[in-house]
């Protein structure tokens, strides 16, 4: 598994970086840890792609991490890496790993989870792509039968960067022998790399860039919107039908409730908001003393692939006779292309 991150982290680096692009290799488990390869970082991408190809095996981690019983905590090194790329608006994350899903490594271990303040706080300046169940972007294929390794992007919520001196597919035939033999395991990564960009490890790819920001574009498509788990087709869906309702755990759920999502434990058996068909978008209604928060436009727009965030806050009965307690929780709004068999 570690050698296919290698090869992955390195084909990756290939297929999308440029002449003046930079590159920096971290390892991670349960946080960041150090290994030989940082002190290559970052390395800038030349036109000489042998020489390229040869520094990649310096540059990723080779061992796991001494002592290692396994496990890795997504949100705390997401956490971590905010921090330390904090205020640099030109880098693209990309974490490799088996799975998305944080795991403890050893007995009695916990991972942060998503309602951590400091991985709620990164995520107010990160955008972390979701398109399945496991929290990652994207899984890449590797070896015989179906074995996968997880892919998790984050970019910045504002990019900034001096723009290339042309398109990257242009410079890319340009600086590689054999430009259409390799087809990209990310097709849109160069949409997001569309200026001079950065940084990759076996456990980790980074990729700084000095180009502006590139939007994805409006779908004809039909969309898909995940919530928490769970994913609600709009192709079918007409103005005012509801497309999802949000609750806590406890909630009673009618027998016909398809829609329902019910959110995870420590949250109060309340809903919290619902979703519904407004024209050609979304409406996200909080029911009553519930405030939802985030980045969602209003109404949000039902053919465009994104991804937003939203905060769910408010007071509610912990238990029958006591004063309201406060609650808070994190998830993500995502509209994503149907997935065909």
């Amino acid at each position: 598994m570690a050698e296919a991150a290698r090869v992955i982290a390195s084909d990756l680096a290939q297929q999308h970086l440029v002449d003046g692009d930079q590159l920096s290799s971290y390892a991670w488990e349960q946080r960041l840890w150090p290994h030989a390869g940082e002190a290559l970082n970052p390395l800038k991408i030349t036109r000489d792609r042998a020489a390229l190809q040869a520094t990649f095996q310096n540059l990723w981690p080779r061992t796991a991490q001494a002592g290692s019983e396994g496990g890795h905590d997504t949100e705390a090194v997401i956490t971590e890496l905010a921090q330390r790329f904090e205020g640099q608006t030109d880098t693209v994350l990309v974490l490799l790993t088996n799975t998305a899903a944080s795991s403890a490594g050893r007995a009695g271990e916990r991972t942060i989870g998503e309602n951590d303040p400091d991985y709620v706080s990164a995520l107010t300046r990160w955008t972390r792509v979701r398109t399945n169940t496991t929290g990652a972007t994207l899984s890449l294929p590797f070896g015989e039968g179906d074995r996968t390794l997880d892919a998790v992007i984050l970019t910045p919520r504002s990019f900034s960067g001096a723009a290339l001196s042309r398109p990257r597919t242009e410079l890319l035939t340009e600086q590689t022998d054999a430009p259409t033999s390799q087809p990209s395991q990310i097709p849109w990564l160069p949409v997001l790399l569309a200026g001079a960009a950065a940084a990759a490890i076996a456990g980790l790819l980074l990729a700084r860039r000095r180009g502006g920001a590139a939007s994805r574009p409006s779908r004809r498509e039909p969309l898909t919107l995940h919530v928490a788990g769970r994913a609600f087709p709009l192709k079918d869906s007409e103005d005012g039908d509801v497309i999802c309702t949000v609750v806590g755990p406890s909630y009673p759920i009618p027998p016909s409730g398809a829609q329902y999502v019910t959110l995870g434990a420590g949250l109060p058996a309340i809903k919290f908001f619902t979703v519904t068909r407004s024209g050609s978008g979304l409406t996200v209604t909080p029911d009553l003393d519930v405030t939802v928060e985030g980045d969602a436009p209003a109404p949000i727009p039902a053919d465009r692939d994104a991804e937003y965030t939203l905060t769910v806050k408010g007071r509610a009965p912990s238990k029958p006779n006591l004063p309201p307690r406060p609650y808070q929780t994190t998830l993500t709004l995502a509209l994503r292309p149907e997935e065909h068999p």
